[in-house]
């Protein structure tokens, strides 16, 4: 045999076993017709929409039609999956659905609002919140802060004091 066919060769070795299973956890980061997408790029970034199709590996079909959540409102157009992240709420829905009957089935099975309820949206909104304050309620958000610290310092210090450390109770609260 020749050096080049068994270099051709030891390419084409058949995977260990262990290659061919499917990953137990994160099934749902997999793009599926239904499933919804965050837009992480763009114009319409931080709003969610549901894969309508698949057009190739590296894009897809997607249409939020517009609701009254924050979150919808995303034309049907075609997308590149470096722009969007897969979330773990689904829609069950066939391939090619138009906008109306996608919109009743997001109704009927409570697509969005179960988005609203996981931890990454609730994440999103707190962040735009925090970005979006003016001066004043940035000082009172810090005020607040700054209080409630004091309180808590204040009960730690109490509670100290009565198990009979004394000394650590003035470290912890310096009045």
């Amino acid at each position: 045999l020749s050096y080049s066919f068994c270099t051709l060769l030891h390419h084409f070795r058949p995977l260990p076993l262990f290659f061919n299973k499917m990953p137990s956890t994160n099934e749902w980061r997999f793009i599926e017709i239904g499933r919804l997408v965050l837009i992480t790029k763009g114009k319409y970034e931080n709003k969610v929409a549901t894969v309508i199709d698949v057009v190739d590996q590296n894009r897809v079909l997607i249409d939020s039609p517009a609701s009254e959540s924050a979150w919808t409102g995303v034309p049907r157009h075609v997308a590149t999956l470096r722009d969007v992240e897969a979330t773990p709420v689904a829609t069950s829905i066939q391939r090619g659905l138009k906008a109306g009957k996608l919109t009743k089935a997001i109704k009927e099975q409570n697509t969005i609002g179960k988005w609203e309820e996981l931890k990454w949206a609730k994440k999103i909104q707190f962040r735009d919140a925090r970005t979006n304050i003016n001066d004043f309620d940035r000082f009172c958000l810090d005020k607040a802060r700054r209080t409630r610290a004091f309180t808590l310092r204040k009960k730690l210090a109490d509670k100290l004091t009565k198990a009979g450390k004394k000394e650590k109770a003035a470290k912890v609260f310096k009045a």
